[in-house]
């Protein structure tokens, strides 16, 4: 009879937690969603194109930004949280992103002020081109290009249990190969080797090769 009890008390917790989840959430409009998914997105918490619902990805992201910002880390997107999220600077200035897929096609896009609207594009150029539009995959990054530095954007790929798997890493530095060196080590963090990865283009603030 105890353990009836107990069982029905969790469960009835339980169905409190998720309405009081679900009722955080509905706070904000899908408008509002999208917006936020985008400064996590363009504050690299977020490595999924925003799309207005809220899923695990934003709430863990949300969570790595409120970890970050020394805010309690409760994952719940409310509307507190939103105002607060919307006065973060993460302090860019102009966006690039290149996008790739497993065929050898890559397409690259700069001087965007969206960080969201250069990954969509270069993804879009990729799908459109490549004849395996399922296999694009993309990245985006930010850099001021009033300024010094250089951007260098490596593309690697391996043989998976039943098909290739491709992945882009783009990375900014003082000089060109400190933006290269910092492509390749991120390449070697995902467990990619250096023969799976070449360079696909790097630019200095000027747009030079």
């Amino acid at each position: 009879m105890k353990s009836h009890r107990a069982r029905a008390g969790a469960l009835c917790l339980a169905l409190m937690m998720m309405s009081e989840h679900s009722i955080a959430q509905s706070q904000l409009s899908q408008a509002e969603i999208y917006r936020a998914q985008a400064r996590l997105f363009e504050s690299n918490f977020l490595t999924r194109i925003p799309d207005g619902r809220i899923g695990q990805r934003t709430l863990d992201a949300l969570r790595a930004w409120q970890r970050q910002a020394k805010r309690p880390q409760t994952a719940e997107l409310t509307k507190k949280e939103f105002d607060q999220l919307m006065r973060f600077d993460p302090g860019k200035h102009a966006w690039e992103a290149i996008s790739g897929s497993t065929d050898g096609t890559w397409i690259a896009v700069w001087g965007h002020r969206s960080g969201v609207e250069a990954a969509k594009k270069a993804l879009a150029g990729c799908q459109k081109k490549s004849s395996r539009p399922d296999d694009c995959s993309y990245v985006s990054n930010s850099v001021d290009r009033s300024g010094p530095g250089w951007s260098a954007a490596v593309f690697c790929e391996q043989q998976g249990l039943f098909r290739k798997k491709g992945q882009m890493f783009l990375h900014n530095g003082l000089s060109r190969k400190s933006a290269m060196d910092q492509a390749f080590a991120a390449a070697s963090t995902a467990k990619f080797r250096q023969s799976q990865c070449t360079l696909v283009k790097a630019l200095n603030g000027n747009g030079q090769q």
